[in-house]
């Protein structure tokens, strides 16, 4: 989405938190398919992210009212797409629906059986993004935070930009993968 894209979403949001109805088609047109696109991608499942995306938009258009005017709508979306996929994730994984290997078995503490499923998500999403970038933006990264030190015959300098570069080309995969913008 560009500027003028996200302004139009937050002025749709906005006459909906204010009641007006016919807000109400343009908004979920506009919103539905990153919803759905950033479910699929949390949960790897067509069915199981079309069953959150339909709760996550079900809250967002009922709690429209509670939308903060001085944020942008999409994150606030998102937000609460994210959360409709943990909490699908951990409806699933109480009632065994998943097969052991999807999940981790969670430690004794609840937090971090969540903090160990989020963890997993954020690198499996990064992964995805990586393997959009080039062989050399790759190298570079891989280079930087995994020890492998840097790449043949580059100096510091030449290996700081590499690595601005390539971190810029990674979040803007991030972004087009996971429809935030």
């Amino acid at each position: 989405m560009n500027e003028t894209e996200h302004n139009e979403m937050n002025a749709l949001m906005a006459r909906l938190a204010d009641g007006d109805r016919a807000a109400f088609t343009p908004v979920f047109r506009t919103l539905w398919p990153k919803v759905h696109r950033l479910c699929l991608q949390l949960l790897h499942s067509d069915a199981d992210a079309d069953d959150a995306a339909q709760q996550a938009m079900e809250k967002i258009l009922a709690r429209a009212s509670e939308y903060d005017r001085n944020r942008a709508a999409l994150p606030w979306a998102l937000g609460i797409a994210g959360w409709e996929c943990r909490t699908l994730r951990r409806r699933q994984f109480r009632r065994r629906e998943q097969s052991d290997d999807a999940l981790p078995e969670p430690p004794a503490n609840q937090v971090d059986a969540d903090e160990a499923l989020a963890e997993r998500d954020l690198v499996h999403a990064a992964m995805d993004a990586l393997g959009t970038l080039s062989s050399s933006d790759q190298e570079t990264l891989l280079a930087t935070y995994f020890g492998n030190g840097a790449p043949a015959s580059v100096d510091g300098a030449t290996l700081r930009k590499r690595r601005e570069r390539a971190l810029t080309r990674l979040r803007a995969a991030f972004r087009r993968l996971y429809a935030i913008d």
